[in-house]
């Protein structure tokens, strides 16, 4: 099966609640239930390859965090390299011991959007999942309190 996109399922699952003919005078709909258990069957397929996917962008921020410290670090290690080069002349090392807190400011300041971004990023990928799931639960639990009202 290609990748399935879970939105894609609920919006199936939907459209098969819509299309489904209401019974008269009740306020009630007739769903094939093979088909509905079909799509419920691909939507428990397609729940851990979200949550996979979600777990990779948690995975792909804590990698981008990783190399911001790493990035960070380097560009600290060169102005610290940068500053000791320069120590012979007091107006140097001034200036160059200025230099190296702006640049390890910089690069924390930028180390800190990364990762701020990083997290922005992966709360936002873990809302949509939970708000596809929570969609998908209450619609199979309408769809079972409907089935249990039939019986």
């Amino acid at each position: 099966m290609n990748r399935v996109n879970l939105m894609v399922l609920i919006d199936q699952l939907e459209i098969l609640v819509e299309k489904a003919p209401e019974v008269p005078l009740v306020g009630k709909i007739l769903v094939d239930a093979d088909e509905l258990y079909d799509l419920i069957d691909i939507i428990r397929t397609a729940i851990p390859v979200e949550v996979k996917r979600a777990e990779a962008v948690s995975s792909e921020r804590e990698k981008m965090i990783a190399e911001g410290q790493k990035q960070a670090e380097r560009m600290v290690a060169k102005a610290e390299e940068y500053a000791a080069k320069l120590v012979r002349n007091n107006e140097v090392y001034r200036q160059a011991e200025e230099e190296g807190k702006r640049l390890y400011e910089e690069t924390k300041r930028r180390a800190e959007e990364i990762e701020e971004g990083a997290r922005q990023y992966a709360g936002q990928i873990f809302t949509n999942l939970q708000q596809a799931l929570e969609k998908t639960l209450h619609i199979i639990e309408k769809s079972k309190e409907e089935l249990e009202r039939e019986d």
